[in-house]
This record gives structure tokens, C-alpha cells and sequence, in this order.
């Protein structure tokens, strides 16, 4: 599986704010940013990426609102998870200034890239809730959103007296 079954290396530039110079297709199509989006996946569900090829080899125009909208949330999602991942080492990477004189190219010393990641951040939590709701609505299962409550195994009591004065 490449990334672009589900998401194209241009929009994954874009969420980051970067060009094709500053981050290339052979930098994107690491194995490792591949492997990230389909452990991103399966965390959502291990029934996604069946329910999205289902629902994505299903001709455009004559897939159902509900097929669209996982087709839809599925891309959207990926964008951003594996923007999440390529975001860790983008300041390593992308590159501050590339220049002809001398084949030029200098680094970003410092983090500007911290709140593009803020940002990433937030847009990957969100459509992830989508998407939740989306694969719900397709498939009538999958993870709620609703967070569950742990059961609790211990509480705590305060003393009905003072050990200190006995009162």
C-alpha cells in the first residue's frame, strides 16, 4: 500500500505549509511514513481500511452519501496523520534557505514549525472524531466517540478522627 491510496504527498505539503523542494516525494514515500498511517488507521478500527477500499473501489457516482463521506473523512484523516508524523523531524529536514551561489542550503536552527504542529494537531484530533462518527454511520460499528469510564478499584476515605489530638 502506498500513501497515495489514501492521500496525496501534495496535500500532505500543504498541511505542513511546505513546498516539493523543501519536502520531496522520496522523503514522503519512506516506508516509515507508510507504516505510521496504517497503525493510524487500524487505531481508529482494524475494519477502516476494508470498509474505506469498499467503499473507495465503488464507482464515484453512484456511491452513497454515506460511501463518500468515509471515502471523504478517510483522506482527510490520513493527510493530517501522516503531516502529524512528517512534522516530528520537519525542522531537521525542510530545508531554511536554499540558494544557487555555491549550491547553498542552510537549516532552521531553532522550532518555527511549532505552531504548524500546533495546528496539525488540533485538525488530526478533530477529524479523527469525524471519522469515528463517519465509519459508525458506514458500517454500523467501530469505536464511539463517547470516551468509556474506568471502573474504580480504589477510593479514598478520610479518618472521622484527628490521630494527632485523638478528637
Amino acid at each position: 500500500m502506498a500513501l497515495t491510496t489514501y492521500c496525496e504527498l501534495d496535500e500532505v505539503r500543504a498541511a505542513l505549509g511546505v513546498s516539493d523542494l523543501e519536502l520531496s516525494d522520496t522523503v514522503l514515500n519512506l516506508p516509515v511514513y507508510e507504516i505510521g498511517l496504517v497503525r493510524e488507521l487500524n487505531k481508529v478500527s482494524t475494519s477502516l481500511p476494508v470498509a474505506f477500499s469498499t467503499a473507495f473501489n465503488v464507482a464515484e457516482e453512484t456511491r452513497t452519501d454515506v460511501q463518500q463521506a468515509l471515502v471523504d473523512a478517510t483522506r482527510l484523516f490520513s493527510v493530517y496523520a501522516v503531516a502529524r508524523q512528517v512534522g516530528v523531524s520537519l525542522g531537521s529536514i525542510v530545508p531554511k534557505d536554499i540558494g544557487d551561489g555555491k549550491a547553498t542550503l542552510s537549516r532552521f536552527s531553532d522550532s518555527p514549525y511549532k505552531e504548524v504542529m500546533k495546528n496539525v494537531e488540533a485538525l488530526y484530533t478533530a477529524v479523527r472524531a469525524s471519522l469515528l462518527e463517519t465509519l459508525v454511520l458506514a458500517t454500523g460499528s467501530g469505536s464511539s466517540t463517547k470516551a468509556t469510564v474506568p471502573m474504580t478499584v480504589f477510593g479514598k476515605a478520610s479518618r472521622g478522627y484527628d490521630p494527632i489530638s485523638g478528637v
